[in-house]
């Protein structure tokens, strides 16, 4: 495994997020969002097309039902981790793709162990299989040496990053992320995983920890890890969303399955309870990964996102000008829980891709098509939201829906929607929410879904 190394940053992502803002623009019956290229460092240019519809229905849901396709990625080979700075945001080139680790790890070929059928519990009287591995303590190469704290420990004051190499599908770029492991943890007990996935544009510490978003400040409030990877020039491959990642066809799924089977050498991780969530081009990574990897994730919570199939979102998205989704369908292999939350009003991801979303995964579920009120994040004021009835219970399966009348494309409850960039960025993406706070109601989401 390689050695830790320092660098200095010199990236001013919070100008960059600005200059990416203020380069949309809506023209008469077309959205184009122009990146900034020279600030994430792209040879492609940016464009986007689709108009907003307003929501269906007289009870404020927007859920509907059709059919799903074929097809799942479990990509995720062998790779090692050092420290480094973020540099352009994306990762810098490699040569030799770094070292790949000679102590096995967890099994990286799909991302660490995946839950097995063992002995059956029992689940409200139903039958359930419990996993064959139940933690990352558990995987042969686990060192379980990581303490309560930020990984590496300057990331929130110097914007450091750890940078993992050998990863496939990559084009030879070593990636970066950081962790966050919470106050409470003592290596005794398994805890959640959360994935925090940026906007296009953004970089993981503007993000994740913008005051309104904070998962780290969650995480020690309720004793969970929280994993921030930063996306190839600021940008990941969601199918039809968005920047370098998309058009470069880097495979950010096989990316995540890696970093996670990294941190789980480190950390000890509850296999049962590994989730992602992630605003707008987050978004899209969040669904794909319901869709490519619910081997691994047992619910994600995309905000602002969509499926990112050409049937889905190929007519109403499309960032990066040629981008050919290499997202032909949406098939996951496992039961996967959905929250999916979106404003009404959202200028650059239409609120009307969040029907179709949904209703891929109520499929594959095998949900009924039934709407019936949200149990778990309730509705109020603006917040409508509804989940698909008759969902399994062996795991409990729950796929919802929030609509937020006249919402904007927002991380709700952040004071800046979650843009890093004050005033500008919420006049630019549109209204906040009075009810929705989407860091609180998605892990009051995650926190009732396990396997």
């Amino acid at each position: 495994m390689g050695s830790p190394e320092h660098a200095v940053q010199s990236s001013q992502p919070r100008l960059r997020w600005v200059r990416s803002l203020v380069g949309v623009l809506l023209l008469p019956g077309v959205l184009l969002l122009s990146v900034d290229i020279a600030a994430c460092g792209s040879t492609g240019a940016a464009s986007s097309a689709g108009s907003n519809e307003s929501p269906a229905g007289s009870s404020g849901g927007h859920i509907s039902s059709s059919s799903s396709g074929a097809g799942a990625n479990n990509a995720g080979p062998d790779a090692t981790t050092v420290i480094a700075t973020a540099g352009d945001e994306g990762g810098s080139s490699t040569d030799d793709g770094g070292a790949p680790s000679d102590d096995g790890g967890l099994a990286s070929g799909d991302g660490g162990p995946s839950p097995g059928d063992a002995e059956p519990s029992s689940e409200g009287g139903v039958t359930c299989p419990t996993p064959g591995m139940s933690s990352t303590a558990s995987a042969q190469g686990y060192l379980g040496d990581w303490a309560p704290g930020d990984y590496p420990s300057d990331f929130v004051d110097a914007g450091d990053y750890l940078t993992i190499s050998g990863v496939s599908g990559q084009m030879g770029n070593a990636r970066q992320y950081a962790v966050h492991v919470p106050s409470s943890y003592d290596g005794s007990t398994p805890v959640p995983a959360v994935f925090c996935l940026h906007g296009l544009g953004q970089t993981a510490s503007l993000f994740c920890l913008d005051t309104g978003v904070a998962w780290p400040a969650k995480a020690d409030q309720e004793g969970f890890v929280v994993i921030m990877p930063n996306g190839y020039m600021n940008s990941w491959n969601g199918g039809t969303c968005c920047g370098g990642a998309a058009q470069a066809g880097l495979d950010d799924v096989a990316l995540v399955r890696a970093i996670f089977a990294e941190v789980g050498t480190h950390v000890n991780i509850d296999l049962g309870r590994v989730y992602a969530t992630g605003l707008s081009n987050g978004g899209f990574l969040s669904y794909r990964l319901a869709c490519e990897a619910s081997d691994l994730f047992v619910a994600v919570a995309p905000s602002a996102g969509a499926i990112g199939t050409a049937a889905v979102s190929g007519g109403a998205i499309e960032i990066t000008t040629g981008l050919t989704t290499d997202m032909a369908t949406c098939a996951p292999t496992n039961k996967i829980s959905v929250l999916d939350i979106h404003g009404t009003a959202d200028p650059l991801v239409p609120y009307s891709t969040q029907a179709p979303s949904l209703a891929l995964i109520q499929s594959s579920n095998g949900c009924s098509t039934t709407p019936a009120p949200a149990t778990i994040v309730p509705s109020g004021g603006d917040t409508t939201c509804v989940s698909f009835a008759g969902c399994p219970t062996c795991p409990n399966i729950d796929v919802t829906g929030c609509s937020i009348a006249d919402g904007g494309h927002c991380w709700f409850g952040s004071s800046d929607c979650g843009t890093g960039a004050g005033a500008l960025g919420t006049a630019i993406v549109g209204n906040n929410s009075n009810f929705m706070q989407n860091t609180n109601a998605i892990w009051s989401f995650f926190s009732q879904l396990s396997r």
